[in-house]
């Protein structure tokens, strides 16, 4: 047991000190934005939203990517079945083009629809979004600004969670604000980033193109990670944009939120997997617990407990700030359970290559690629 406490006192410092450096980290990206210059000559822009079903504030958030402050664009919006509900409510969008079905085989549908949108897309710059997300009229405009620099190659952002009407969507919202972001803008910091985020990335139609289109990562399940990944390997440079986009919050249960993010981790696990496992430094509240637990309720144990718990609340505070995150205060009090689910869903992640997606069972190999699973 002694060992065991030595051990948990000593992951629990390294974790409040991860804290703190990834608060700083993140507070650090937004103090020194992408430049906002004016560009002479803007580049066509064609934002491409593959679509399954209709999300929650569907036609609302759908409308923010038609009311962008860009000179020239085009919003194409894309489903892989005829019978999508989502149709209906796209064909009532003023400038909206809608494109229906694939093109190409894969085990990623998603991937399957941006092929056939980016093969209708007439832009030199190409703007992925998901369904969930929304955004302010300058969105296009920040996103592309990087692109100066004909040395990025794609963009991509943070987000938060907004709309939460469930105690999981102030979870899955805590998880957004001070579990992700602050991890990404760490990675940034230390040695840039070489993946894309799924909520958004634009990437230079040429790039997309030299790397070998959307068909390259049809059977991926991390189709994002993927897409950053191979632009990164052509020797392009993947920038963390100063813009934070919105993802409207489903309304969902404990079950499926948590079934979400098990996907994430077992997908991260395979794409990343050194990554992956170096985050058992990133969990100093749940070590401090067991550090409680294993000294037998020592006095140092509790001011181990209230000193890392203090630090822990101040910097998912710096980093909710950073993001503009204005509902945190409201699910601050759910940051010990957030903690706790985090750490299980991390040490799931390793059981199984087996996840859960839209109805169907896949398995994840080695590769990151996907196929039809028939158990664990």
């Amino acid at each position: 047991m002694y060992a065991a406490s030595i051990a948990f006192l000593a992951l629990a410092c390294l974790g409040a000190l991860y804290y703190l450096l990834s608060a700083a980290a993140l507070r650090s990206h937004f103090r020194v934005p992408n430049p906002q210059l004016p560009t002479p000559n803007p580049q066509r822009v064609s934002v491409l939203k593959p679509v399954c079903g209709i999300d929650r504030g569907a036609r609302a958030s759908f409308e923010t990517f038609l009311a962008q402050d860009y000179p020239d664009y085009e919003v194409i919006f894309g489903v892989l079945d005829s019978d999508d509900p989502a149709i209906a409510v796209m064909h009532d969008l003023e400038g909206a083009e809608l494109v229906i079905g694939g093109e190409i085989e894969g085990a990623n549908d998603k991937v399957r629809i941006l092929h056939k949108l980016a093969r209708r897309a007439t832009g030199e710059i190409l703007v992925v979004a998901d369904a969930d997300t929304r955004v302010t009229p300058d969105f296009l405009s920040r996103i592309t600004a990087p692109f100066d620099d004909p040395r990025a190659g794609a963009v991509t952002c943070l987000y938060l969670g907004v709309e939460g009407s469930t105690i999981a969507d102030a979870l899955e919202g805590l998880h957004m604000t001070c579990v992700f972001a602050p991890g990404v803008a760490c990675a940034e910091r230390l040695h840039g980033i070489d993946f894309g985020l799924g909520a958004a990335i634009a990437i230079r139609r040429s790039v997309l193109d030299e790397i070998g289109g959307f068909e390259v990562i049809s059977d991926y399940l991390a189709d994002d990670f993927q897409l950053g990944r191979k632009v990164a390997e052509a020797g392009y440079a993947v920038v963390l944009s100063d813009y934070v986009i919105e993802i409207v919050l489903g309304g969902e249960g404990l079950r499926s939120v948590l079934s979400r993010e098990l996907r994430w981790s077992r997908t991260t696990r395979v794409s990343r997997p050194r990554g992956h496992f170096g985050l058992v430094l990133t969990f100093g509240f749940v070590d401090a617990l067991a550090f409680l637990f294993c000294s037998g309720f020592s006095t140092l144990a509790w001011t181990v407990l209230l000193a890392v718990g203090s630090i822990r609340a101040a910097t998912a505070l710096i980093c909710a700030r950073s993001l503009g995150d204005s509902r945190f205060l409201s699910r601050a009090h759910l940051l010990p359970v957030r903690d706790l689910l985090s750490f299980g869903i991390w040490a799931a992640g390793y059981l199984s290559r087996t996840v859960c997606w839209r109805g169907r069972r896949l398995r994840v190999g080695e590769d990151g690629r996907m196929v039809a699973a028939s158990g664990n």
